[in-house]
């Protein structure tokens, strides 16, 4: 991308409280001058980030949406926020979601909803609000945050993989839905371990598997650039679910995965 290709773009980043959400808008501001769309729940925390930004470069224009991205019911108002926020939107980032615990979501068919309302219903109801304004400007581009979870069914973590593997689903059509228009891309990017709060839980963090925030979002500019459909990262995890994929049934059942 120019940097006066970079200058002009208006940026929207769902979920922009987010570890790689702030990495990937920071990032964005060394290639030129961009005008931000910062939505999520924390409005004290989202004009410290908008502040930040607009130290590192963005515009002053840049502007915050305040509300609960992953309720269903919230997503087409505030997407009415979004879309009267700029004349159009160039990149987008969806950025949030929750791992929860995998024995709450068993156990409780209210924590299982929301689970699926927030990684699965409402992503997917923002990408198509989106896929739709992309289709009226002539172009733009999203990133999704996936997972590496999505890959398989695995006993450790099979609900929240299951949201991640159909958002892909949604992201993959997408693609195909675009695939003849150039100006129009979505991007699925598929992380394994981030250093991150949301994994403070894990014992034994660092090593080849885990990725910095920052690593990831330059993972995403540069699929988003070079118009990647899936994307790892980092990208060893490619190869490692491979392997996983691979392992026939009764081999995979021996695990603990």
């Amino acid at each position: 991308m120019t940097e006066t290709a970079a200058t002009s773009r208006t940026i929207l980043v769902l979920g922009a409280t987010s570890a790689v959400a702030i990495a990937f808008a920071r990032q964005a501001c060394e290639q030129g001058q961009p005008t931000f769309i910062l939505a999520g729940r924390n409005e004290a925390r989202l004009n410290e980030i908008r502040a930040d930004l607009v130290a590192r470069g963005a515009r002053d224009t840049s502007s915050i949406v305040v509300g609960d991205l992953g309720d269903p019911a919230a997503v087409p108002g505030l997407c009415a926020q979004v879309f009267a926020s700029a004349e159009q939107i160039d990149d987008a980032l969806l950025a949030y979601g929750v791992l929860g615990d995998q024995a709450d979501q068993q156990s409780s068919a209210d924590t299982l909803k929301s689970l699926m309302d927030v990684n699965l219903t409402s992503a997917a109801m923002w990408c198509e609000m989106l896929a739709t304004q992309f289709e009226q400007q002539g172009q733009g581009r999203l990133a999704v945050i996936g997972s590496v979870a999505g890959d398989r069914g695995r006993q450790s973590n099979y609900l929240y993989g299951a949201t991640k593997a159909a958002l892909e689903r949604v992201c993959e059509g997408m693609a195909h839905r675009f695939a003849g228009q150039k100006d129009i891309v979505i991007t699925i990017v598929k992380p394994g371990f981030i250093d991150t709060p949301m994994t403070d839980h894990i014992e034994g963090k660092g090593g080849p598997l885990w990725a910095t925030p920052e690593k990831v979002a330059g993972v995403i500019h540069k699929a988003m650039d070079s118009r990647r459909v899936r994307v790892y990262a980092p990208w060893i995890w490619r190869w490692i679910l491979l392997i996983v994929r691979s392992l026939p049934v009764p081999i995979m059942h021996k695990t603990k995965m």
